[in-house]
């Protein structure tokens, strides 16, 4: 990435044809655009590049859709051809290219046609399911909505789901008295000289001239608003959809105006903080942040977020607590769906999809991808919570979890980054990104934290790789019972560690971060939450001791808990926390699956030893081998 010249992938997809015609431009990803996105950041102009690309993919995969619905679809189908559909996308297009984009490019649009698609290839040897067929009928009333944003006239018998027309990035209309018998699944939506409107056997619903404002018998989608030092953001309040959510098909769920003031207010205060800081560019993520689709609230302190290649622009969200949280989300977000629409242009590494590598940031193995998209999306964040960190403005309690929150962000990039050095079969340009990324995270790296936040970002990785390694990774038990067989005879440990293997069992809960970020984010109620520990789900008594820096009260906590599960991780890992340091906590730091396994099969011998002498054996130097043998700095990538 030496020159300025154009970096040239994918082609541009005509909509006329469905086919690339020769001498139809390629897609051009500049240098200066392809520099700035590897660095972390990426302002308007490359978002703009992605956003085209990502036009042209939707253009693609919809052509494929007309193609295989006309060839298979059944004969007795109550809907035209999906032709017709397309020759209707087109004229829109023709008239108000702008409008229809905004309509293909809404983020549910993508979700259905992935969905659908695959439904329709599932199995070559059998008919798809009805219902595949019913879905794929949406791209009539898709054809509508861009004939309603452009303003054509126009007529097209639309589908009916549920009680209602769904208008993809517009809105819902419901049908008069009920929902059609099954004898009307298909009803006309039209434009004419008197307005628009759908028509059914029960009545015409007249659509308003404004779709973006609610009118009887429209729902119309609702849009979070906020501009702060001159950049604005506008993502839809996506409750009507059913393809919202990029994992289910989901209900038509129209949130209720208290719960959508909740959340206007809480983005306003949010994009504040995403528009004021310099380190990822705000016009950008505002351009990336197209529909947030709410989901039902989690405990404050487990705020979900989530994104799709498949969907760009969407991302799913369950309501945070304060407007900071809600900010580095959005952050987080719009770094996946940067590095996904760029993956689409080009290879940065191949293979990298089997799920067995550790991720700093996840409980489940992840595949190389995974850890790709990891840690481009935390390098963002971690320039986030920088960018506030050099700010002003910030309250005391903003601040600390600012320093607790940027400390663990870049070192989880830092431990992700050695992986896919490690790890990953990087391309040219893969290497050139990774390298890019690093020069980024170097400068961070520099940058000093309060001690209190630093060695509790620290403790903070070791609980979730101790955690990892105890749910997510077994011994074999022939070694395991070799070591038992050592330590029963009061000989030394085995001069081989057994190797760790994966375990396909459930993750465990990441509940003394989740305490942590109340401690520092909001002390007053993690001095509330402690008086009650059960309040907070999953949290133990000396998990709250623990995140309060009361070590004593937590190890024998701890010990307790172990004694009563010794096979809870949680647990283990908290033990190894409140150690002291020396040979016990090292073994049960770096090598928790041994410890833990060798102790049960010692109890299962009934031998009933506790865990630190046993910890302690087993980190004893043997032939030169020590605790911190295993993996990289004692952090392996690979299980």
């Amino acid at each position: 990435m030496s020159d300025d010249g154009p970096v040239v992938h994918g082609a541009e997809a005509g909509s006329d044809s469905g086919q690339t015609p020769p001498g139809v431009p390629r897609h051009r990803l500049t240098v200066p655009h392809l520099r700035q996105l590897a660095h972390g950041g990426g302002g308007r102009d490359a978002v703009a590049a992605l956003r085209t690309a990502q036009r042209s993919r939707r253009l693609v995969l919809l052509r494929a859709l007309v193609e295989t619905v006309d060839r298979d679809v059944p004969p007795d189908a109550p809907w035209p051809s999906a032709q017709t559909a397309w020759d209707l996308l087109a004229e829109a297009e023709a008239a108000d290219r702008a409008a229809v984009e905004a309509v293909l490019l809404h983020p549910p649009v993508g979700s259905w046609l992935a969905r659908v698609l695959r439904g329709l290839r599932a199995d070559a040897a059998s008919a798809p399911e009805p219902e595949v067929w019913q879905d794929a009928a949406q791209i009539h009333a898709l054809a509508a909505a861009a004939a309603l944003a452009a303003g054509i006239p126009f007529r097209a018998r639309v589908p009916v789901l549920g009680a209602g027309v769904l208008f993809p990035s517009l809105g819902w209309a419901v049908l008069p008295s009920a929902a059609p018998p099954p004898a009307e699944p298909v009803v006309e939506a039209f434009r004419d000289d008197h307005g628009a409107g759908v028509r059914c056997h029960t009545g015409t619903v007249r659509l308003p001239d404004d779709l973006g404002g609610d009118a009887p018998g429209w729902w119309a989608i609702r849009r979070l608003r906020a501009t702060h030092a001159g950049v604005s953001s506008a993502p839809v309040l996506e409750d009507l959809d059913p393809w919202r959510h990029y994992l289910r098909r989901m209900p038509v769920e129209r949130l209720g105006e208290d719960e959508v003031t909740r959340w206007r207010e809480l983005y306003r205060a949010a994009w504040r903080h995403v528009a004021a800081q310099h380190r990822v560019d705000p016009g950008g993520v505002a351009d990336c942040l197209l529909a947030l689709t709410p989901l039902p609230d989690r405990s404050p302190a487990d705020l979900f977020s989530g994104s799709a290649p498949e969907s760009y622009g969407g991302f799913l969200m369950s309501r945070p607590s304060s407007a900071l949280d809600l900010a580095a989300a959005l952050v987080h977000e719009a770094q996946h769906i940067k590095l996904s629409a760029l993956l689409d242009l080009v290879t940065l590494l191949r293979g990298g999809l089997e799920e067995t590598h550790y991720a700093p940031w996840r409980a489940d193995p992840r595949p190389l991808r995974g850890i790709l998209q990891g840690v481009y999306a935390f390098l963002g964040v971690a320039s986030f919570w920088q960018a506030l960190r050099e700010g002003t403005g910030l309250s005391d309690a903003e601040r600390a979890q600012a320093d607790f929150e940027f400390a663990l962000r870049r070192g989880q990039v830092e431990e992700g980054l050695r992986t896919l050095w490690s790890e990953a079969s990087l391309t040219e340009l893969g290497e050139h990104c990774l390298r890019a990324m690093e020069h980024t995270l170097t400068a961070l790296l520099k940058e000093p934290v309060p001690a209190a936040a630093g060695q509790a970002a620290e403790e903070a990785r070791d609980d979730h790789r101790t955690v990892f390694r105890l749910s997510q990774l077994s011994c074999d038990p022939d070694r395991v019972r070799a070591w038992a067989d050592a330590f029963e005879g009061g000989r030394p440990p085995p001069h081989r560690y057994p190797e760790a293997r994966p375990l396909t069992g459930p993750s465990a809960p990441e509940v003394r971060t989740r305490l942590m970020r109340i401690r520092f984010g909001d002390p007053e109620r993690f001095a509330r939450l402690r008086e009650d520990p059960p309040t907070l789900a999953g949290a133990s008594v000396p998990d709250y001791a623990w995140a309060a820096g009361d070590r004593a009260a937590a190890l024998a906590g701890y010990r307790r808990l172990v004694a009563e599960d010794p096979a809870d991780p949680v647990a283990w890992a908290g033990l190894g926390l409140s150690l002291p340091e020396g040979r016990a906590r090292d073994a049960l730091l770096h090598r928790p699956e041994l410890v833990a396994a060798l102790h049960r099969e010692l109890l299962r011998r009934g031998l009933d030893q506790d865990p630190e002498t046993v910890a302690a054996w087993a980190a004893t130097p043997s032939d030169g081998v020590t605790a911190r043998g295993w993996g990289v700095g004692g952090r392996p990538a690979r299980m």
